[in-house]
C-alpha cells in the first residue's frame, strides 16, 4: 500500500514537471479547411472561447465556436449555419451567467448583400435569440463590428452600415440581455461632418461610464476640402450616449492611417493603436494619444527599424496592459509590405520597443485576451500542409511560453448537461425593429426614469385593488405609499426590483380619494389616483 502511494506521488510529480516544461501552444480547427480566427475571450470558468471562420473555397465559409480548457485542449466545436447564405460572427462577449453574445453579419446571395446580426447563446451553447438589423434606405449592407456588455448590464453593438460614404455609417444599438431593442443612434453623422467620407468604427470600449470608438475615415486637410485622406478616427460618447466629440486624427501632423483599437492610459488619456501609412508601402505602427475631452495630445510610432533592418511593415492589431507603463501588442510585422506573420511587441507610450517576437508561418490578424493569471493567449492561424490551422499560444509579459496549468478545473458548470460538438442552424433569425422605429438614447432613458402606475378596478368598492407597475427592473429601493385626501399616509410597502403588481385589501378603507405614489431611492417616480367607494 505504501509503495502504491509512493509510486502515484512520483507519477504526479513527474507529470507536473513535464507539464511545466511543455510549450503552451496548440493547433485546433476543422480538418481540410482554412481556419481564420475572429475573436478570443475568456469564459466564466477560465476556459477559452474562440470564434473562427472556416473556408473550403474563398466563396464558401462557415462559422465555428470552439471551447478549450485553460491549456488550449479542445472541449468541443459548435458550427453555426444559415441556410443558403454565409454567416459571420466576428466579436463575442460573455455575461456573469455564462451566456455568450456574438455580433457579425449575414451575407446573402441576393439583395441586400449583408445584414448586421446579433445572437445570444446560453451557457450550454444553445441559441436563445437571434436577430438581424434591416439596412437603412441608403445602406448597401451592414455588420456588427464590436459588442460589449456595459456597466448597466446592457448589450451595446457597434454597427457599420455601408453606404459608400454618402450617409450615416456608424451606429450604436442597445439591447437588454433578453434581446429587447432599447435604442439606436448614429455617430459622426454626415449632416454634422459633410466633409467626412467612409467612416468606420472598429473598436468600442467603456471607460469611466463613458464610451469611445476607434476606427477610420477619409477626411481632407484643413486647406484642401476637395481631396480626402485616410485618417484614424476617434469618437467620444458620454454616459447618456450623447456624442461628445468626433476627431479625425490629423491636426498635429499629416497622419495617414487607421486605428484598430483603443485603450485607456489613465483616467483622462486614451491611446489609439493601429497603422501609420508611409511612402513606398512601408508602414509603421501608430500610437495616437487623445484625452477624454477630444484634444489631441500627440503621437508616437513603432518604426520598422526598431524591430529590424529587414522589416518593411508593422501594424498593431490588439493591445493589452502589462503594468502601469508597459503594454503588449498583438501585431503583424515582417519583410513584406503586407500579409506578414503575427507576433508581439512590448512597448510603452513613448514608442520605446522593449521586446518583440515573431511567429513564423502565421498569416492572419491575431486576436488576444489577457487571462486570469495575467498572461496572454493569442489566436492566429498557421499553414500546416495545404491548409491554415487555428494556432493558439500562451505567453507571459516577457513573451515567453508559459507552463501548462495543472490545476483541475470544472468546465461549463452552469450547463445542466454535458456539451458536445455539433451544428446549430440560425436560418430563422427574425429582423430587428427598423432603425427609424427605435427611440434615441435620450428618449429611452427618459422613459425608464419613471415607474408608471395603473390601478384597477378604479373606482374600487368592497374588493381587492390591484396596482400594476412598469420599469421596476430599472430601479432599486422601491416603495409604494398611499395617502388619503388630507395627505396622511395610510399604507406603505416595499416593491422589489422587477415586481410588476401588488394587491391591496381596501374593503375597510373609508370612502374617498387616495393618492398612490411610488418612490425609487427616496425620489417620487410615479403616481396615480384611486377612488374608494
Amino acid at each position: 500500500m505504501r509503495r502504491s502511494i509512493f509510486l502515484i506521488t512520483i507519477l504526479l510529480i513527474a507529470f507536473n514537471i513535464v507539464a511545466q516544461n511543455q510549450k503552451w501552444e496548440v493547433y485546433i480547427g476543422q480538418a481540410n479547411k482554412n481556419n481564420e480566427p475572429n475573436d478570443i475571450i475568456e469564459s466564466y470558468d477560465k476556459g477559452l472561447k474562440i470564434g473562427t471562420t472556416t473556408w473550403v473555397i474563398p466563396t464558401q465559409s462557415n462559422v465555428c465556436l470552439s471551447k478549450t480548457n485553460v491549456n488550449g485542449n479542445l472541449l468541443y466545436d459548435i458550427n453555426f449555419i444559415h441556410t443558403g447564405n454565409a454567416l459571420g460572427l466576428q466579436k463575442f462577449c460573455v455575461d456573469s451567467s455564462g451566456n455568450l453574445y456574438g455580433g457579425g453579419g449575414i451575407w446573402f446571395n441576393n439583395t441586400p448583400p449583408s445584414l448586421a446580426a446579433v445572437v445570444k447563446f446560453n451557457a450550454c451553447g444553445e441559441p436563445v435569440w437571434c436577430k438581424y438589423l434591416p439596412v437603412t434606405p441608403q445602406s448597401i449592407g451592414g455588420n456588427v463590428q464590436d459588442i460589449i456588455i456595459n456597466s448597466n448590464n446592457e448589450l451595446i453593438a457597434l454597427i457599420f452600415q455601408s453606404t459608400g460614404g454618402q450617409a450615416d455609417q456608424i451606429f450604436l444599438e442597445a439591447f437588454d440581455l433578453n434581446g429587447n431593442e432599447l435604442w439606436n443612434r448614429p455617430y459622426a453623422k454626415k449632416s454634422d461632418y459633410p466633409l467626412m467620407v467612409n467612416q468606420i468604427g472598429w473598436k468600442l470600449i467603456e471607460h469611466k461610464n463613458e464610451y469611445y470608438i476607434a476606427g477610420y475615415c477619409y477626411y481632407p486637410y484643413p486647406n484642401n476640402p476637395n481631396h480626402v485622406f485616410l485618417r484614424p478616427l476617434f469618437i467620444g460618447i458620454d454616459s447618456s450616449f450623447k456624442e461628445k466629440w468626433v476627431k479625425p486624427f490629423y491636426a498635429l501632423d499629416t497622419i495617414l492611417g487607421w486605428a484598430n483599437s483603443i485603450i485607456p492610459v489613465n483616467d483622462s488619456v486614451l491611446m489609439g493603436v493601429g497603422i501609420r501609412k508611409l511612402e513606398g508601402n512601408k508602414d509603421n505602427s501608430l500610437l495616437a494619444f487623445i484625452n477624454v475631452d477630444g484634444e489631441e495630445l500627440g503621437y508616437a510610432q513603432i518604426t520598422n527599424e526598431q524591430i529590424g533592418p529587414e522589416i518593411k511593415d508593422n501594424v498593431i492589431i490588439n493591445i493589452e496592459r502589462i503594468n502601469d507603463t508597459l503594454f503588449i501588442a498583438a501585431a503583424n510585422f515582417g519583410e513584406e509590405t503586407s500579409v506578414n506573420p503575427a507576433g508581439e511587441l512590448v512597448i510603452d507610450t513613448d514608442g520605446n520597443l522593449y521586446n518583440f517576437q515573431s511567429r513564423p508561418y502565421t498569416h492572419k490578424k491575431p486576436s488576444m485576451v489577457k487571462t486570469y493569471d495575467n498572461n496572454f493567449v493569442i489566436a492566429t492561424n498557421k499553414k500546416i500542409g495545404n491548409y491554415f490551422e487555428l494556432y493558439l499560444y500562451k505567453i507571459n509579459a516577457k513573451l515567453e511560453s508559459v507552463p501548462f496549468d495543472t490545476t483541475q478545473y470544472v468546465y461549463d458548470s452552469l450547463c445542466p448537461h454535458p456539451i458536445s460538438s455539433g451544428t446549430i442552424d440560425l436560418t430563422n433569425c427574425p429582423p430587428f425593429v427598423s432603425i427609424g422605429e427605435l427611440p434615441t438614447p435620450d428618449e429611452y432613458y427618459e422613459s425608464i426614469r419613471w415607474i408608471p402606475l395603473k390601478a384597477y378596478p378604479n373606482p374600487v368598492s368592497g374588493q381587492e385593488l390591484t396596482i400594476e407597475f412598469e420599469n421596476t427592473q430599472h430601479h432599486s429601493n422601491i416603495e409604494l405609499c398611499l395617502y388619503d385626501a388630507f395627505g396622511k399616509e395610510v399604507h406603505r410597502r416595499r416593491i422589489y426590483t422587477g415586481q410588476q403588481d401588488v394587491h391591496l385589501d381596501v374593503g375597510h378603507w373609508p370612502q374617498g380619494l387616495y393618492l398612490a405614489v411610488v418612490y425609487s431611492n427616496g425620489g417620487a417616480v410615479g403616481r396615480c389616483k384611486v377612488v374608494v367607494e
